[in-house]
């Protein structure tokens, strides 16, 4: 049986036990590894915790899990696109709101547009909306 080699972490930690300076440095980076994973982590549950208050929800009994947040704001968003795709079939001048303009858009405001094909042939269905950066 061969014996076991070192690898790196290994000779890693014994160089940093024997060294104040390289353990003190490798545990400022570990923290603030922790600390930056910690913020990501509470901006990712405050944006599901965001999106949950705009998305329907059955029963206000218990809170949507992160996957049904998901799937219900899937479904929410199929649903939307669905309104819009009927509505823009029929020629009727309630249609009109469906018809804007974006020409004043702010420069701090980022548009996306998205564009689709239409189950009727030959249409094709333009949308936009805006997305307000919001640094946490």
């Amino acid at each position: 049986m061969k014996p076991r080699s070192p690898s790196c972490a290994d000779s890693g930690s014994e160089s940093d036990s024997r060294d104040p300076e390289k353990f003190e440095s490798a545990m400022r980076r570990r923290m603030a590894a922790n600390a930056r994973e910690r913020k990501r982590m509470q901006g990712l549950n405050t944006a599901f915790d965001r999106l949950r208050k705009v998305v329907p929800q059955w029963g206000q009994d218990k809170k949507l899990s992160k996957y049904e947040t998901l799937q219900m704001a899937l479904s929410y968003i199929m649903a939307l696109n669905r309104i819009l795709t009927d509505a823009s079939r029929h020629s009727a001048p309630q249609k009109d709101w469906l018809n804007l303009e974006f020409d004043g858009l702010q420069p701090e405001t980022y548009s996306c547009f998205m564009r689709y094909n239409s189950p009727v042939e030959n249409d094709c269905m333009h949308s936009s909306f805006a997305y307000h950066y919001e640094s946490l």
